[in-house]
């Protein structure tokens, strides 16, 4: 007989799963450090002594005394054992409704492998259409199938680079084949014989060259991405396994290169400008420059976690734009997961339409599409799911109008 339980221990929790590989970094205990600002709880249902799914929960509260659930790209559990679904949504709704929760927000980790008639990736244990078919049934409202990333909390589409092919996992060289011409290109010697090269570090210390970085990228993008003190939760709560990446050049390197270059006869108008702009650079800046960087989540050999997660990205494009070191990121990060035994990159969301400049740079590498069956809400407390649903964001969008 099922039974559904809360506030369970972590290392039970966590060794449940380790049996499930394929699931996201956000169910780990870890990222309700990171989000400390919800509350939270870990869940599971059991059948007997053993977790046959779980969950971890984020619960942000409102006013009225009321709250909201949120299980980022939740729940670990079988979509097509509706047995077991059924009492594991069974045991959640008595929970929430014991916390006054107007609904449970969740995101399911199940990907979709057949998009546009191609086959793209082997199942993560549940079929994209039978978990929606599933969950619907049991009376979980779908949000549909928007194709933005600000559609719903989570990006609908990633890219993953896979890690593997037919015959199994690959090696680094076969890895930089996979890559396109005008990616790979960039990788290895290329860089090597310009003196740029690569460095991983945990240490938060190097929190304020990576936020540096990432501003060029902000501002380029007219975006807003997080700051300082938010790296250092993901940093504090994933210790070694989150890992900075740094691509610099040291600049003595490059100068000598070029001048080889000039010495040749090869592009020599162009080389000289390069020269020269290292030359300053380097009377004003010092040896070593770093020119871009990424955050990467990398899951320990021994946690047999099969997807790495590159989180963040930052270039300062405004010196050698030429030398594409994000490229060489993306590749020194995966290699890394290769070595963790990972079969999967994940570079992270995109839209759906896939023309964004963000998932044009990620197509260089060869990746497979990530196409997530979306967001479901569990409804709880129909009356205040409403107000909270359909009419909060029905009042925003007239006040926007009144504004304009």
């Amino acid at each position: 007989m099922y039974q559904f339980k809360t506030n369970i221990d972590e290392n039970e929790y966590r060794a449940f799963l380790a049996e499930n590989a394929y699931h996201s970094f956000m169910q780990l205990p870890e990222w309700a450090k990171v989000k400390d600002n919800w509350g939270k709880t870990l869940c599971a249902l059991f059948d007997g002594e053993k977790i046959v799914g779980g969950a971890l929960l984020l619960i942000r509260k409102l006013p009225l005394g009321k709250c909201i659930i949120y299980s980022p790209h939740g729940f670990v559990i079988d979509y097509s054992d509706t047995e077991k679904l059924g009492a594991f949504l069974s045991g959640l709704k008595k929970y929430a409704k014991s916390i006054n929760a107007i609904s449970v927000k969740f995101d399911p980790f199940v990907p979709n492998r057949n998009i546009d008639g191609q086959e793209t990736m082997p199942n993560f244990g549940n079929d994209f259409d039978k978990t929606i078919e599933n969950l619907t049934a049991l009376g979980c409202i779908h949000h549909g199938f928007g194709r933005e990333m600000g559609d719903y909390f989570q990006p609908r589409f990633n890219m993953a680079i896979p890690l593997f092919n037919e015959n199994g996992p690959i090696d680094k060289k076969a890895l930089l084949k996979t890559f396109a011409k005008g990616a790979r290109s960039y990788i290895g010697n290329y860089h090597k014989n310009r003196g740029v090269y690569f460095e991983c570090t945990d240490s938060a210390d190097d929190l304020p060259e990576f936020v540096r970085l990432l501003s060029f990228t902000e501002q380029r993008q007219n975006i807003h991405l997080r700051n300082e003190e938010y790296f250092k939760k993901i940093m504090d709560a994933y210790g070694d396994r989150a890992k900075l990446y740094f691509a610099k050049i040291h600049l003595p390197t490059y100068i000598d290169y070029l001048q080889k270059s000039i010495d040749k006869g090869e592009n020599a108008e162009k080389n000289k400008a390069l020269k020269e702009e290292a030359q300053q650079i380097l009377a004003s800046r010092g040896d070593t420059v770093a020119l871009s960087t990424g955050l990467i989540i990398l899951p320990r050999k021994e946690e047999k976690i099969k997807i790495a997660e590159y989180l963040y990205a930052g270039a300062d494009t405004s010196i050698f734009p030429n030398l594409s070191t994000p490229n060489g990121i993306v590749y020194a990060s995966a290699c890394d997961a290769l070595d963790l035994g990972c079969d999967y990159y994940n570079l992270g969301g995109i839209d759906g339409d896939l023309a964004s400049p963000l998932a044009i740079f990620k197509k260089k590498f060869s990746p497979h599409i990530f196409e997530f069956v979306g967001e479901f809400d569990l409804v709880i407390d129909k009356l205040f799911y409403f107000g909270f649903e359909k009419l909060l964001p029905k009042a925003k969008k007239l006040i926007k109008r009144v504004r304009k």
